[in-house]
């Protein structure tokens, strides 16, 4: 017997349907053919032309499984969309910035040339996005079709979950003042190297920094903590700062103190000879420096948190 176009279509679209459901979703789509076939024959088509239109008419028989079946035929559905992106733009934020400089400082202690502490920086912060990005949509597709799992984790929006003004952002001063200073530091500290005050016998200047530990490549690892200073302002403006944010911040600033506290306690930090020429005790200016980074990081940390749980107060006055 020849298998009508009728029959490979009701077979086709009878693969995307349940078992249970296979018989009377059969009964009902053949009717249905039928009965348009039999509209079109009495309005003087030939048998062939009116099954061909009828169900070229039906569509994919896939999708009309799916419409059946109320199978979702989206990765991630309207009614979690919107808390997925929040996630993902969170996680995003707040892991890869870190984990750049993490990666370059690794391998920077471990003695990789510049150009390979940027690659494997670079590659490791690449390879940690796809994972987030692929795991968090992965579980968000399982939970979009259980609906159970959806409803028990989709996140029920009220007014409490209004944002304090102006919803927790870097305004655009704090964004300039904090880009300004960040590059500003940075400059001072390669000018205060190369072209300082202070100059040797042999006419080169005398840095602050130990030459040692400036010939390995210490500009390159104080750029990836500016950028990263300045990534997080960024992040801060035009995504928002919530919690995730400010714990990735103190992690960053948990990274400079320790490397800066490491450096100095092996006495590998600052230069002897600019010490010297200045009359300066070594443990005390050391002692300064470390007091002075600690401070830094732990008052920006705490500005951090400050600004993921209350409002600007200039705001609200």
């Amino acid at each position: 017997m020849t298998a009508t176009l009728t029959d490979r279509y009701v077979m086709a679209m009878l693969r995307g349907v349940p078992g249970k459901q296979r018989a009377d979703l059969e009964r009902e789509l053949r009717a249905s053919i039928a009965d348009a076939i039999d509209d079109r024959l009495r309005d003087g088509a030939d048998a062939e032309s009116a099954e061909t239109q009828v169900i070229a008419e039906l569509g994919d028989p896939a999708r009309l499984a799916a419409r059946y079946t109320g199978r979702p035929q989206h990765l991630i559905g309207p009614e979690l969309y919107l808390d997925y992106v929040r996630l993902l733009k969170a996680l995003l934020s707040a892991v890869v910035p870190v984990l750049f400089v993490a990666a370059g400082l690794v391998r920077f202690l471990d003695g990789a040339p510049i150009g390979q502490v940027v690659w494997d920086a670079v590659v490791a912060v690449l390879v940690t996005a796809m994972h987030i990005a692929f795991w968090v949509t992965a579980v968000f597709a399982v939970v979009g079709r259980s609906p159970a799992l959806r409803e028990k984790l989709r996140v029920k929006w009220d007014v409490s979950a209004l944002p304090a003004l102006p919803a927790h952002r870097v305004d655009l001063t704090g964004l300039i003042g904090g880009t300004v200073i960040t590059t500003l530091l940075a400059c001072l500290l390669v000018l205060t190297q190369t072209v300082g005050p202070l100059t040797g016998a042999d006419g080169e200047p005398i840095g602050v920094i130990a030459p040692a530990l400036w010939e390995s490549g210490a500009l390159y690892l104080a750029v990836f903590f500016a950028a990263a200073r300045i990534g997080f302002d960024l992040l801060g403006y035009y995504v928002g700062w919530g919690v995730p944010q400010a714990v990735a911040n103190a992690v960053l600033g948990v990274l400079f103190a320790v490397t800066v506290v490491w450096l100095a306690a092996g006495d590998l930090l600052l230069n002897h000879a600019f010490l010297a020429a200045m009359g300066w005790s070594r443990s005390v200016v050391t002692y300064v420096v470390v007091i002075t980074v600690v401070l830094m990081c732990l008052t920006d940390s705490a500005d951090g948190f400050r600004r993921a749980f209350h409002r600007n107060p200039r705001i609200s006055q």
